[in-house]
């Protein structure tokens, strides 16, 4: 808006000047013996052209000049100042992200520690200190029961080795085939049995639903070792 009020004032000059100079070069003009009172800023002062015999003139084009420097040094002062304006960049370059990776440390293993191999000791005792023999047995192959009828099944023995059988060490155990017994399918013997004695196993058993025949096998055992080997067969009948 500045720029343009200057713009106008400046043609005004102009148009001003050009009509001055339109009038006649020079005229005469009476010059009273007093000093001028207006005095133009930033301008040399008029020259006043005199002689003896002829009133003094004044040089018209010279003021018209004195008075165009004037107005455009006044323009040139009040002339604003602009105002400098900082160019803004947006960045639209894509950062570039570096991954750096770091190595955990490995983690120490525990070192494994050798053991030697040592045999654990098991007692086996040898047939000749652990031997018997079946003297008598019930029932025999030939005997037969009726479905579901309760028998017993019983071996008569000899310990025929030269060790004791300790009753809290020697077992009657079951081995395999059908399974009759009523209770349990391992016993304690009732009392120890020394060498050259006999012992009779007694386990109650039932006959079994279906009639046929059918067989299982029982033995006497002490520290895992089949001392004796006790079987058992019957026929049942409807």
């Amino acid at each position: 808006m500045n720029n343009k009020l200057m713009l106008y004032k400046f043609l005004a000059i102009i148009m001003v000047v050009a009509l001055l100079g339109a009038c006649n070069s020079k005229t005469a003009l009476p010059v009273s013996t007093a000093v001028p009172t207006e005095i133009v800023s930033n301008a040399a002062p008029a020259t006043i052209v005199s002689t003896e015999n002829t009133a003094p003139t004044v040089d018209v084009n010279l003021i018209r000049t004195q008075a165009v420097q004037t107005e455009i040094a006044n323009l040139t002062l009040t002339a604003p100042t602009a105002t400098p304006v900082t160019p803004t960049s947006t960045d639209t370059a894509t950062p570039t992200v570096t991954l750096t990776f770091t190595p955990l440390p490995p983690t120490a293993r525990p070192t494994a520690t050798w053991i030697p191999w040592t045999s654990t000791p098991v007692y086996s005792p040898t047939p000749i200190s652990f031997a018997c023999s079946v003297t008598d047995y019930y029932p025999k192959s030939t005997d037969s029961f009726k479905v579901n009828t309760a028998f017993d099944g019983r071996w008569v023995v000899t310990n025929t080795g030269a060790q004791l059988w300790d009753q809290h060490q020697v077992d009657l155990k079951y081995i395999s085939g059908t399974k009759m017994q009523t209770k349990a399918d391992l016993f304690d013997l009732n009392a120890s049995v020394a060498s050259g004695a006999s012992y009779t196993a007694i386990v109650d058993m039932t006959a079994p639903a279906t009639a046929g025949t059918y067989t299982a096998t029982w033995a006497i055992e002490q520290y895992g070792l089949n001392i004796c080997t006790l079987n058992l067969s019957v026929k049942i009948t409807n």
